[in-house]
């Protein structure tokens, strides 16, 4: 099994609900092809870069999922059908991209507290840099 994410583009004057149906369909399709979905992100209503069909917003969703070979045909045939799709695009992770999400899963997640208490164990390790020669005026 390959590891995929698709990331499509829906149009903004869609109600929530016709958006939140549109993005289920597309998660049965992958789950109906022997997928796995892993992750699905709606990143929103956003402006577009150029104009699509005359639009100038778009409603922007991200689904990684893992699934066979035959999915991206799958996909662009739904993608192709479907109104509400203005633009679309799946692709496959390669070993790299796959190698920095394992390390990203494995690193401690910083927070506030965390980089706090590593900034000081940082400062307790440097040693003391010794201060600069200056020029001590008599003042007589």
């Amino acid at each position: 099994m390959g590891m995929y994410e698709t990331i499509f583009i829906l149009d903004s004057l869609l109600t929530q609900e016709e958006i939140d149906k549109t993005v289920d369909r597309i998660r049965e399709l992958i789950e109906a092809n022997n997928g796995k979905v892993l992750d699905i992100d709606k990143w929103g209503k956003r402006r577009l870069a150029y104009e699509i069909e005359k639009k100038q917003y778009g409603y922007y969703v991200s689904i990684e999922f893992e699934a066979e070979g035959n999915i991206p045909q799958v996909l662009q045939t739904e993608f192709n059908f479907t109104d509400k799709v203005i633009r679309y695009l799946t692709y496959r992770y390669t070993k790299n991209k796959l190698k920095a999400r394992q390390r990203e899963r494995e690193m401690p997640k910083r927070t506030g507290e965390n980089l706090r208490i590593e900034e000081e164990a940082a400062d307790q390790k440097r040693p003391a840099r010794p201060a600069k020669n200056v020029k001590e005026t008599e003042n007589a």
